[in-house]
């Protein structure tokens, strides 16, 4: 970086204006992740600590992939530890299944679906015990709960 005039004090992204000048990489979308010992992984190796970015879904899928998050700032400490707790006690190969209750709407399950890529969610009573399975394609041209029948 380049000063008109050397600066008497620490600047903040609002003190300074950043010219675009050329650069040796073709394009800012050219981030090649890939190891130089022929794995050929392109997993990203962190995640961001932001609230919208990293959380308790993207933790999972990252320790699953071998790749790590950062948990933002904002997060209480005991909170985090349960976050934690919960990443490291998932299966390293199987996803968590989708979740619902009697009372999800198929609208609901459907958003999930559309969120989440997965073949099936599992409805689940009070006491957390498996009452049945709803798939995309059934759930398509009902509506009302995610336990109606036909």
């Amino acid at each position: 970086m380049r000063f008109l005039n050397q600066p008497t004090s620490d600047l903040t992204y609002n003190d300074v204006f950043l010219v675009p000048s050329r650069s040796e990489v073709p394009s800012r979308f050219a981030v090649d992740l890939r190891p130089d010992d022929a794995v050929g992984t392109t997993v990203p190796v962190i995640a961001a600590n932001m609230t919208a970015v990293t959380g308790r879904r993207m933790l999972e899928t990252l320790a699953r992939r071998g790749a790590i998050g950062i948990l933002p700032q904002d997060v209480p400490a005991d909170v985090a530890a349960d976050v934690l707790r919960w990443v490291k006690g998932r299966d390293p190969f199987v996803e968590s299944a989708v979740t619902l209750s009697p009372e999800t709407t198929i609208n609901e399950a459907q958003h999930l679906f559309g969120k989440r890529n997965q073949a099936a969610a599992v409805v689940l009573d009070a006491q957390r015990r498996p009452m049945g399975l709803l798939r995309p394609r059934t759930a398509a041209p009902r509506t009302g709960s995610a336990t109606s029948r036909p």
